[in-house]
């Protein structure tokens, strides 16, 4: 029998952070921010822990879809913050990604803001949102948790959503509908949280000061947070650095030189740097991945200084990609872990400032658990051997923390936008005047999709719309120009979640099939999943030549009696009602439920299609309408107002009742009556 790992304190799994904690309650939305990026890793790791997802993408198929469509449906935001040089891929529109174009530098930080209906939470790492940065690489992680009675700072949340809206904001028209998302998405985080968390820091540093570390264009550089939040009195005399990479080693490490301007400035002063090195092969040398400049800033002028270097002891096959920084007096530790690399643009102090998230942890030296929880997060080192000949080597930053070599989007291709008016369309906004010779091309399509001569014969429309005739909306377009060898990428989102058409498995479902999806205990995507194995059975016992089955009941067709076909529905009239009476959490999952694939709209359109009268129609489509009148909408923390609720359930019945023939009900005018009766009731 295998043992259980042991996990040792202070270290887990990011992905673990994804997953509902209990009683938070319903999935409201996310902003994330990342440098290097997945999509598909996003989507089906992170994304489908946040939303509960019980099917997998690779064994489940259909099953995965039609649960990713739905719960992802239902959010007021899903978005993932890239920056421009990574922001591509082919992706689920039901999520956006916005591509962000930091002024010379990068966006950097790598922050998770998660919301449900009773929690929210902030996950600030070092890790991208890739499989090697949650999976592989050696990273670090902090997660703050906001509820009622929760002691997080509120400082901290309140810093992280302006500091994503300010990112949202980079380059972007306020106007565009993934704006308006994350803003609303923002917005709905500030007034759902205001009670939740404390503003004032503990009086006692036997529990730790938590504050956060912003850097970037216009903002002060981690060095000067750090300094401001150190208390008054006794400066820092230890500082520990642990970071993968550092400034070219032909440059004057600026970072390296300003750490000791933290430290006191008389008597002793240490800063250790602990580093990944390697041996050389067949000599007594060890290689640190680290310029020698780390040593060359140690004051001279002071005779108490000292730098040293401890290579860290990592697990085979475990790439470095934390990054620390330690400051420490007699009285106090300061530890901050985040996306900061130690170089000058990843702590704010040359004239290249990228956009960067740390989280500090301020507390007492003497024993505490805060400070046990904090040492045990610190990677383990070992010393270099006397007589080791000790040789410079800094890595190359060119993967996880380098822009790549694909071309960037020109400022002038602002927003690309899937939307539906009729027909589906796809709208593109010009900023300025792109460059000569482009065009578009739909994902890997090798058939120009749009053409800067075909624009020109719009009259260079500032927004210009096409129409889509194809059955999958496109995630985003390659775009090439002249000179140009390769191609950029132009992420596309939608207009509004009503603008994506369902899922091939979920449009225009049968009325017996929504009949008992509706009134199953199952899960939607069971559900269908089974009626497909049905189906599909069904369809290969014909292609096989079977007979039909021999019992008498199974051979009756019921369907054309009315009296059982009214039973069956009204058994899903039933359960439709408790369904929208349920509280519910945003306007996309108030649409879902009356317009989406297995909503009102579907049900009624399915009794349209598929009644054998006119009369049956119109009753059918009347007793469904009541059942609407009869909703009583429940609230709860986070919920939309029942107000909202009864306001759309209106809107819903008099598109049902525009849908049907008054004139055809004439000769059945006791029908007619009852049905005026039941509109006039609903609608008072």
């Amino acid at each position: 029998m295998s043992k259980a790992k042991v996990v040792r304190p202070g270290y887990g799994k990011i992905l673990d952070a994804w997953v509902t904690p209990e009683g938070a309650g319903d999935a409201i939305g996310c902003i994330c921010t990342t440098f290097t990026f997945s999509p598909a890793f996003f989507e089906e790791e992170c994304v489908g822990r946040f939303l509960q997802l019980e099917t997998d993408p690779v064994e489940d198929g259909p099953a995965y879809i039609i649960e990713r469509e739905e719960k992802l449906s239902q959010l007021v935001c899903a978005a993932a913050l890239v920056d421009q040089h990574h922001a591509r891929g082919v992706r689920s529109l039901r999520w956006d990604l916005l591509s962000v174009r930091v002024p010379q530098g990068i966006l950097h930080a790598k922050i998770s803001l998660l919301l449900w209906s009773a929690r929210a939470r902030v996950i600030i790492a070092s890790a991208n949102l890739t499989e090697d940065g949650y999976c592989r690489n050696q990273e670090v992680f902090g997660v703050l948790d906001y509820f009622e009675g929760s002691e997080a700072p509120r400082p901290v949340l309140d810093e992280v959503v302006a500091f994503l809206g300010d990112a949202i904001a980079t380059g972007r028209d306020e106007r565009s509908p993934e704006f308006r998302r994350c803003r609303e998405f923002l917005n709905r985080v500030t007034t759902r949280t205001r009670a939740w968390g404390v503003v004032e820091a503990p009086r006692s540093l036997t529990q730790p000061r938590i504050f956060v570390v912003l850097s970037g264009p216009g903002r002060k550089s981690v060095f000067a947070t750090l300094k401001e939040q150190w208390p008054d009195g006794t400066p820092p005399h230890m500082a520990f650095v642990i970071s993968p990479f550092f400034d070219p080693p032909d440059a004057a490490n600026e970072p390296a030189r300003q750490i000791w301007n933290l430290l006191r400035q008389r008597g002793e002063a240490y800063v250790e740097y602990n580093v990944t090195a390697e041996e050389v092969p067949g000599e007594k040398a060890i290689l640190v991945h680290a310029p020698k400049s780390i040593l060359d800033a140690t004051p001279l002028s002071r005779s108490q200084t000292e730098t040293r270097v401890y290579p860290l002891k990592l697990e085979d096959g475990r790439p470095l990609h934390a990054k620390c920084l330690w400051l420490e007096s007699d009285r106090l530790i300061l530890s901050m872990l985040g996306s900061s690399n130690f170089t000058s643009p990843g702590l704010g102090v040359g004239r290249v400032q990228n956009l960067e998230a740390n989280l500090a942890f301020l507390v007492g030296t003497q024993t505490s658990e805060a400070k046990k929880a904090i040492l045990n997060a610190w990677l383990p080192t070992e010393e270099i051997p006397e007589g080791i000949d000790v040789r410079w080597q800094p890595q190359d930053d060119a993967g996880e923390d380098s822009p790549n070599d694909a071309p960037l989007l020109p400022n002038a291709f602002a927003e690309a936008t899937f939307g539906f008016d009729g027909g589906h369309y796809v709208e593109f906004s010009f900023a300025a005047k792109p460059p000569a010779g482009w065009v578009l091309y739909a994902e890997d399509e090798s058939d120009a999709f749009a053409t800067e001569e075909q624009w020109i014969r719009a009259d260079r429309a500032k927004v210009w719309r096409i129409p889509w005739a194809r059955s999958r909306a496109p995630s985003g377009f390659r775009a090439t120009w002249q000179g140009l060898a390769g191609f950029a990428w132009w992420p596309v989102n939608i207009l509004s979640q009503a603008s994506l058409p369902p899922a091939d498995e979920l449009k225009d479902l049968p009325l017996e099939i929504l009949i008992e999806i509706l009134t199953s205990a199952k899960p939607l995507q069971l559900a269908i999943a089974r009626w497909l194995r049905r189906k599909r059975v069904e369809r290969e016992a014909g292609d096989a030549g079977e007979t039909l089955s021999i019992d008498p009941h199974k051979r009756v067709d019921t369907s054309a009696f009315l009296l059982q076909r009214t039973r069956r529905v009204s058994w899903a009239l039933t359960a439709l009602r408790e369904r929208l009476q349920r509280p519910i959490v945003s306007e996309p999952a108030l649409e879902w439920r009356l317009r989406g694939p297995v909503g009102v709209q579907a049900l009624a359109n399915a009794i349209a299609r598929e009644a054998k009268s006119e009369a049956e129609k119109c009753f059918l489509l009347t007793e469904l309408c009541l059942e609407l009148g009869r909703v009583r909408p429940q609230e709860a923390p986070g919920s939309l107002s029942r107000q909202k609720v009864k306001a759309a359930l209106r809107e819903i019945v008099l598109e049902i009742r525009a849908g049907i023939d008054a004139g055809a009900l004439t000769q059945h005018p006791e029908l007619a009556q009852y049905a005026e009766t039941v509109f006039e009731k609903v609608m008072s």
